[in-house]
């Protein structure tokens, strides 16, 4: 099975075991003990402030966990960003469901993906948070695949932007641009067929590991 058809079976069928849903709950709390924290840029908080909408949530979100730095959120950071409108146990099962994706995605990018200055937490978190948004909106299987290659074609974020707002622009976008892709995907937004493995994809542009297994 190639990995845009995984992702999107995954996403709809997952049953996370419990361990993994312990681990999502402890770092949904984690990122929200971050994202009280941290300290967004000013103007994007000043942009997000009263606001509903759940793409500056997600931005505002996903930049304030980030530059509260918690090692060990990585790319649930991204993922929580993405359904930070939700609670219980949906979004527990979504960020679940996100971080394996997003696991899965960063093993298929490989080290080479880092060491070329590609931030994996925006990148391959962004995959995985269009995965946790995804699972929490129940999106139909060609719904998630535009989805996920809207979120394929936008995946960006630079390690040289580590210290700067940049950085925490970057993690809250990669949130954002989830959150937006299921948004344009339900509206009838299309993308390639393969957007991770295909010979233009994001495999084969941002990476010269051994791709998906």
């Amino acid at each position: 099975m190639n990995a845009t058809a995984w992702v999107v079976r995954y996403v709809r069928t997952a049953a996370p075991a419990p361990e993994a849903l312990d681990t999502a709950a402890g770092q949904l709390a984690r990122f929200h003990r971050a994202r009280s924290a941290g300290r967004a840029p000013a103007a994007l908080t000043a942009l997000a402030a009263g606001s509903t909408d759940p793409l500056w949530t997600a931005s505002e979100s996903g930049a304030a966990a980030a530059v509260a730095g918690d090692p060990e959120l990585t790319w649930t950071a991204v993922c929580a960003a993405a359904v930070a409108l939700a609670d219980g146990v949906r979004a527990t099962t979504a960020v679940a469901v996100g971080h394996e994706v997003a696991d899965r995605v960063a093993a298929a990018l490989g080290p080479t993906h880092s060491a070329a200055g590609w931030d994996v937490r925006a990148t391959a978190g962004q995959l995985g948070a269009c995965a946790a948004a995804g699972r929490l909106c129940d999106l139909d299987e060609d719904t998630l695949r535009h989805a996920v290659g809207l979120c394929a074609t936008q995946a960006a974020g630079l390690t040289a932007a580590a210290g700067t707002d940049a950085e925490a622009l970057a993690l809250g976008k990669a949130a954002a641009n989830a959150v937006e892709a299921v948004l344009l995907a339900q509206c009838g937004f299309t993308s390639s067929a393969e957007p991770l493995e295909g010979r233009r994809g994001l495999f084969a542009v941002m990476s010269s590991g051994t791709g998906w297994r």
